[in-house]
């Protein structure tokens, strides 16, 4: 599979010898307050589990930019959970794009019908980024996750197929 955001991101299945990438970019320490780490292990099993994907984002080169996990493949429903997202060089715009391609390949390849996540509440430059790609806040009640020894409120947000569409419809506008 190889799906194309646009200005040359590529999405394409991790392989094993992508994990010390992954692995590296996980440990960052401006990902620290915002990423919840794996174990080799973990992200290795993920690549044959068939209720994840685990992409890698790459540039026109097939260099990595950055990896992606997505859950709930197996379910059914249409629903399927965006678990992590993670740029080598944020900042740059490619998150942008990185978040169109995937959200094509999750409502055009796999079928869904919503594209979820959640996210710590202070990670206020990921909401933005998010809401710039179509997602909404979900309005309810906040779930709460551990992040060194605390517990943090999330927010979760949701990308519609039809959102999708309208955030893709008018970036095609302001391309014109």
């Amino acid at each position: 599979m190889a799906e194309t955001g646009g200005a040359g991101i590529v999405l394409r299945p991790t392989r094993p010898d992508d994990i010390d990438f992954v692995l590296a970019l996980e440990a960052r320490p401006d990902y620290g307050a915002f990423i919840l780490r794996w174990s080799r292990e973990e992200h290795l099993a993920a690549l044959d589990d068939t209720d994840r994907r685990h992409l890698m984002i790459c540039g026109a080169a097939e260099e990595p930019l950055g990896f992606v996990l997505l859950a709930g493949l197996a379910k059914g429903g249409g629903r399927i959970e965006l678990l992590r997202i993670a740029l080598d060089r944020p900042g740059k715009g490619t998150g942008g794009t990185a978040l169109s391609a995937l959200a094509a390949h999750v409502f055009g390849d796999l079928g869904a019908q919503s594209l979820w996540l959640d996210v710590f509440e202070d990670n206020t430059r990921a909401q933005r980024a998010y809401r710039r790609a179509g997602f909404t806040e979900d309005r309810g009640a906040r779930p709460m996750a551990q992040r060194n020894g605390e517990e943090l409120p999330l927010v979760v947000m949701t990308l519609t197929r039809a959102a999708f569409a309208e955030t893709e419809k008018a970036r095609a506008g302001l391309r014109r």
